[in-house]
């Protein structure tokens, strides 16, 4: 496995878990969220904040700020991991 399928893999888990409901002891996302996290990913690369919460929360019009909490930390956090890899 290449080292950039590697970090894909761990982003993509990563911004699923978020969007799943990241806490302590949790270390994986549901399936749902596993299958939408290419997406969600695709929404965060372009920083549409509240296209991303609406994403996560099933929303077509709105989000629930719990959804906006996750995707300010999925924005955040895959900047960072794109810019470190």
């Amino acid at each position: 496995m290449s080292t950039t399928t590697e970090v894909s893999a761990k982003l993509l888990g990563s911004v699923a878990l978020i969007a799943c409901g990241r806490r302590a002891g949790k270390t994986a996302s549901c399936a749902a969220c596993a299958r939408k996290a290419p997406t969600l990913l695709n929404i965060a690369s372009t920083g549409a904040l509240d296209a991303l919460a609406a994403a996560i929360c099933g929303s077509h019009s709105s989000a629930c700020q719990d959804c906006h909490t996750k995707a300010e930390t999925i924005i955040n956090e895959t900047v960072e991991e794109r810019c470190a890899g």
